[in-house]
């Protein structure tokens, strides 16, 4: 039986938006102005960041969340995937992704736009069309590099978005809701490229792509290296050898970074004590589960809470 803890609420965009209000200025020229007295989070917001911000704890919401970078660079994690983000590159987080950002550059500026499903469901979208539009796959890496033309087109959606916020002129959320629709076709389109590129991944990517979706389904149950490869019908020597070669980190290391992720946000998050985030995470005992967590973060359990809290 599976490892069943207690399960903490997503955080709705009021919520998140309180998390990451340091990250966003006053009367930003383009975005809404989280800190007008006005400002009202009514199922769909869009922010533009103010290049501030380093913020590595993670996250996890009820709602959908779409960024495009402009320019600088930042690193994220979403569930099972590490990436850099890019100029002229854009991601999607799907509600109940745990996820976070760190290293984060000086010019660093993005577009963040934030909808509910419900948002988009009081219009006549074919119910059927819009699940499966929503519909991502978890397996696939959220990021999209756009060329010239696609960064144009998708710059145009957010203006349009932006602009019919602002105005709030007569049927602004039904244009808001239509351009949102555009970019999810979009992503479909750019995701079912990238699947096509998939068929021609080497034995290799396959095996790491398989590692760490298993990984994001087992890591509270399974922590060694030889029990993923068991799973994968592979030794543990293969696949050791496989992640070090593909990513220079070991196999090991991808399992624990996952682990680590869950704990950060348990003790960011949770009221449950150190020791009832051990047992959630199946460790043997809370000081097995300190000296993991000091390893490394550097920093233990408690003290990670208290400066996050």
């Amino acid at each position: 039986m599976k490892n069943q803890y207690k399960v903490i609420p997503f955080r709705t965009i009021t919520e998140s938006l309180e998390l990451y209000k340091s990250i966003h200025a006053p009367a930003p020229s383009f975005g809404m102005d989280l800190y007008n007295p006005d400002f009202v989070a009514n199922k769909i917001v869009l922010l533009s960041n103010n290049g501030a911000g380093n913020k590595g704890v993670p996250i996890r919401c009820d709602h959908f969340i779409i960024v495009l970078c402009i320019k600088g660079e930042s690193y994220r994690r979403i569930n099972h995937h590490r990436f850099q983000i890019t100029p002229n590159s854009c991601h999607v987080i799907l509600p109940g992704q745990i996820h976070s950002f760190s290293n984060t550059s000086n010019d660093f500026e993005i577009y963040i736009l934030l909808f509910e499903h419900s948002f988009l469901a009081q219009f006549n979208f074919a119910p059927l069309i819009l699940d499966n539009l929503l519909r991502i796959d978890t397996d696939c890496n959220p990021k999209m590099n756009l060329n010239a033309q696609e960064f144009s087109t998708w710059m145009t959606a957010f203006e349009q978005i932006n602009l019919e916020l602002i105005q709030k002129k007569k049927y602004h959320n039904q244009l808001v809701a239509n351009q949102i629709v555009n970019l999810l076709f979009l992503i479909k389109r750019k995701l079912f490229h990238n699947d096509l590129r998939i068929e021609k991944l080497t034995r290799r990517h396959e095996i790491f792509i398989t590692f760490k979706s298993l990984i994001e389904q087992n890591f509270l149950e399974k922590k060694t290296v030889n029990e993923y490869a068991q799973l994968m019908h592979i030794t543990s020597k293969h696949l050791s050898e496989t992640i070090k070669t593909l990513t220079n980190h070991s196999a090991l290391f991808h399992i624990h970074e996952r682990i680590i992720h869950e704990a950060e946000y348990l003790l960011v998050y949770s009221n449950q004590s150190v020791k009832e985030i051990s047992h959630a995470l199946n460790f043997e005992n809370p000081t097995l589960f300190g000296r993991f967590f000091k390893k490394h973060k550097s920093i233990s359990p408690l003290k990670f809470r208290n400066l996050n809290k």
